[in-house]
């Protein structure tokens, strides 16, 4: 069995309904093994395989609970489903206290088959993406600091990996929060200069009269209040890289002077006379595409062409779909240790809510959702200038809990009897009980 690709284990001693179901999951796009012994089963299955395990409760030699036992103890977070009997309600309760994900009742329909299992393996495949992180999370390598399996994250990998160990100066385009700091520390972190500093500064929160003397420090006594030396941005930057975010609000006349020490790697600190010869690399950030910036005279020309040796365009994460429930999940998990508490489930609706926002903040809001989400504030996602906002009580939310209040109020009448509550609703027994479940709601519900 690969460790790598997606499998659904099926296991069923009934080697008709085995083929059956097995075709189902097929035609869904599964890619399926199929055992008749669960023991055979058993042993084909190991810790981190990225699988899904589904099993009849009735078989010989082994039944589904010996095999649910013995899948949890080789991988607990296998999502493991259960097949039963019409009316073993019972049975798939007791599989479900005992860790299985969900379970399936005969006759299986294949709509909710393929969504019962695409759902199990989408929860193992992200995580394993999340241990694999966390494995990480103590090392050097690129997959721990740029999260994501989409094409532009991969892109993205590459590009750093190739360019940090270049000794070229380049430029950062992205949109605001699409983490332009974060792809400047790698370029750094990964390249021969990491032993040395790296210094960021935002150049659009210096004023305009202190960029000289931030930049290039300066000796006591070279104006009022100078009382002692102070090194400046660049000095400080030797021997490894000097980050300048937000480049196009650089004053203009500082831009030409900033070319200046490009060329040469020379400066004089303010009231000095001794030149020093200084080496760093220089990542410079923009908003916007840089012809734009130079055309509106906040970008000069001469300085975007030396600066453009290389450059890397960061992708909104609005073109990183499959990236979003993966870093929120990581930011969520990172919060909830900072502030110690614990991790909420994600539910499916917020699931949607998470891959259907266009997320103009980019991977900043995001994060800042995943905080918020942990430490209990409601969520709301505004559009950009649609005047829309999918809140935290949206058609959705707005539908289930309808639902609920039904359900409660057909269990009240019926004092929790699951036949006559049923009835009451016009849905059948299996569908109560899976909606029940949805929402927590007990049989002996009482208000």
């Amino acid at each position: 069995m690969s460790a790598n690709l997606q499998t659904v284990v099926l296991v069923d001693d009934d080697l008709d309904l085995l083929e059956e179901i097995a075709e189902n999951l097929e035609l869904a796009g599964n890619n399926v093994e199929t055992y008749s012994d669960p023991v055979v089963a058993k042993n084909s299955i190991e810790k981190d395989l990225n699988i899904v395990v589904i099993s009849d409760v009735r078989m010989p030699k082994m039944d589904g609970h010996a095999l649910l036992d013995a899948v949890r103890e080789i991988d607990p977070d296998i999502p493991f489903i259960m097949i039963t009997g019409h009316g073993q309600v019972a049975q798939a309760t007791a599989a479900m206290k005992a860790g299985a994900y969900d379970f399936l009742e005969k006759p299986i329909d294949p709509n909710q088959l393929a969504a019962v299992v695409g759902r199990a393996l989408e929860k193992r495949s992200l995580h394993l993406q999340n241990k694999k992180l966390k494995a990480l999370l103590n090392s050097d390598q690129l997959e721990a600091q740029i999260i994501g399996n989409s094409e532009p994250a991969k892109q993205l990998r590459q590009q750093v990996a190739t360019l940090a160990s270049l000794e070229v100066d380049l430029i950062i385009k992205g949109e605001t929060g699409s983490g332009k700091d974060l792809v400047a520390r790698c370029l750094h972190e990964n390249s021969a200069r990491k032993p040395h500093p790296f210094v960021a500064v935002n150049c659009g929160a210096l004023p305009a009269n202190l960029v000289d003397s931030a930049f290039f420090g300066h000796e006591r006594g070279a104006f009022t209040g100078a009382d002692t030396s102070h090194i400046g941005y660049f000095e400080a930057a030797d021997g490894g890289t000097l980050f300048l975010d937000e480049l196009e609000s650089m004053p203009m006349p500082f831009q030409a002077i900033l070319l200046r020490v490009l060329e040469t790697r020379e400066v004089t600190r303010l009231g000095g006379a001794k030149s020093k010869k200084l080496n760093f690399r220089v990542v410079a950030a923009v908003k916007g595409e840089l012809s734009a910036l130079v055309a509106a005279q906040r970008l000069r020309a001469d300085l975007m062409y030396r600066l453009n040796v290389a450059s890397i365009e960061l992708a909104p994460l609005k073109q990183r779909k499959p990236d979003i429930e993966l870093l929120f999940c990581r930011f969520a998990e990172a919060a909830a240790a900072f502030h110690n508490r614990p991790m909420p489930t994600i539910s499916d609706q917020l699931r949607r809510k998470l891959l259907a926002y266009e997320w103009p903040g980019n991977i900043r809001e995001l994060k800042n959702t995943a905080e918020r989400f942990v430490i209990g504030l409601p969520l709301a996602f505004a559009n950009n200038g649609d005047g829309n906002t999918i809140s935290a009580t949206g058609l959705e939310e707005a539908i289930d809990a309808f639902e609920k209040q039904k359900i409660e109020e057909a269990l009240k009448q019926t004092a929790g009897a699951i036949g006559e509550a049923a009835s009451l609703l016009d849905i059948p027994r299996k569908k109560l009980y899976l909606r029940m479940r949805k929402y927590g709601i007990s049989k002996h519900f009482s208000s």
